[in-house]
């Protein structure tokens, strides 16, 4: 089962709920594959640490204008969606940064003059982490290169290269990027179900709301986590009650477990609150995951 961890906007604890999680569920004897997939500043390193394993660069397709054997057609500008490619009629100019690499260009050109060259955007990092008691868990992130604008494809390829270290009967959570944008829609449309981390605010109902819309636009079944929860403050409830949201788990607002994650501590086996709003979350996941295999 892939789960992917996400949100309407940053800071609502995604992160928070992605490593405890999975180092909770480890503990328990339970096969747990971390993905950061928040490759513009991906943290979970910062909770977890680990022993890194391996490393890989990777490259985006990009253009490169060949000149001595260029027509000058100007039909490469004409079919880039994305106008990263201006015809001046004497020469063609490349913009990397607006590139998605779809290939329109160097496929329709007459005369085979943008040949795609690799472009390094990143890398793709592995380390073994060792929990207290000594297990072992595995943790991935993707990391894009300082000055690079395009996360998606990166993302893409973190979790293609995750996909490869999956096991039999283990379980995959993708800490997704916040938003919902592309990069988030990367994340969410290749898990099996979303988790949507919301904190009990108005901001935070209306971001949830957004992050909503987008995963029913892409069909994808979710359920909501909500963060710092308060007593008598049910904005979050009530929303997910009218549009009939299941709730997988709530984690107390506690000011001794943000006084432990500010200085960079794991919850799950600190605060017994955490741990039990974590098994409540595993419950539901394990739920869905034999729903699914019934079907």
């Amino acid at each position: 089962m892939r789960v992917a961890i996400a949100s309407g906007k940053g800071g609502t604890g995604k992160t928070t709920v992605s490593v405890n999680l999975a180092a909770w569920w480890r503990a328990a004897g339970r096969e747990v594959l971390l993905s950061d997939l928040d490759v513009e500043e991906p943290n979970s390193g910062l909770f977890l640490g680990g022993e890194q394993m391996a490393a890989q660069v990777v490259y985006r397709k990009i253009p490169r204008w060949d000149p001595h054997t260029c027509e000058r057609s100007g039909n490469c500008a004409a079919v880039c969606m994305y106008n990263a490619i201006a015809f001046t009629g004497k020469e063609v100019i490349v913009f990397p940064e607006l590139c998605h690499g779809c290939y329109a260009c160097s496929d329709l050109c007459p005369s085979h003059s943008l040949p795609m060259v690799d472009d390094r955007i990143g890398e793709i990092r592995t380390y073994a982490v060792t929990l207290a008691g000594g297990r072992r868990l595995t943790r991935v992130e993707g990391r894009l290169d300082i000055g690079r604008e395009m996360a998606t494809p990166l993302i893409a390829e973190t979790i293609r290269y995750t996909a490869t270290l999956e096991r039999e009967g283990g379980i995959t959570l993708l800490d997704a990027p916040p938003g919902t944008s592309c990069p988030m829609m990367e994340a969410a449309k290749r898990a099996d179900l979303v988790l949507l981390v919301a904190e009990p605010t108005r901001f935070g109902l209306h971001d949830l709301t957004l992050a909503v819309e987008t995963l029913r636009v892409l069909e994808k079944p979710f359920a909501v986590i909500v963060n710092k929860d308060r007593q008598g403050v049910t904005l979050i409830d009530d929303y997910c009650r009218k549009e009939g949201i299941a709730i997988a788990g709530k984690i107390p607002h506690l000011t001794g477990a943000a006084r432990l994650y500010a200085g960079g501590s794991l919850l799950w086996d600190k605060v017994p609150e955490v741990a039990e709003a974590l098994a409540q979350i595993a419950a539901y996941l394990d739920e869905k995951e034999k729903e699914g295999e019934g079907r």
